[in-house]
């Protein structure tokens, strides 16, 4: 069966949505995590800042009103607080220019999976908290970090015909 012109302008048209939706997407995360990276540096010493937050909370897993473990030992917290940052600063940049974009986001993911586990799932307050950070903006992020991962990869294997 023959496709017409019109149809195959459809297609096109259609791809060309696609591609415009998961490149706003990627660098919106992209300067996302650039400006995290930036807020979690400039109060890494502060008063409930980084440092603070990730050597002195307990990890809430999935919340619901769980206390939580922890807080992480040393050994373990330090490297996380101090390579957090510069981690953020790197994915968020390769997602801006479009660089390793499969591999930038394998680290988001891990970064946002660990995030999920120290602030929970589910906050104390319920699915609809009031003013409070919750799980819905970590997992949006982390299902949006996969879209671009796995968009990047099919690209880059359509490109090299594999």
């Amino acid at each position: 069966m023959a496709i017409n012109t019109s149809e195959r302008m459809g297609l096109r048209s259609e791809r060309l949505m696609v591609k415009t939706a998961i490149a706003t997407t990627r660098i919106l995360l992209g300067v996302f995590f650039i400006v995290s990276a930036i807020a979690n540096t400039i109060h890494f010493y502060d008063k409930g800042g980084l440092l603070e937050t990730v050597t002195t909370s307990k990890l809430k897993l999935w919340g619901l009103g769980f206390e939580g473990i922890g807080p992480l030992p040393p050994f373990m917290a330090l490297p996380y607080a101090y390579l957090l940052p510069p981690a953020e600063l790197i994915v968020g940049v390769l997602f801006v220019i479009n660089r390793w974009v499969r591999w930038a986001g394998i680290v988001m993911m891990l970064m946002l999976f660990s995030f999920i586990l120290a602030f929970g799932l589910v906050g104390p307050n319920g699915l609809f908290p009031n003013n409070e950070s919750s799980w819905d903006k970590n997992v949006f992020l982390l299902t949006a970090a996969w879209i671009c991962a796995a968009y990047d990869d099919f690209r880059v294997k359509r490109h090299n015909g594999s």
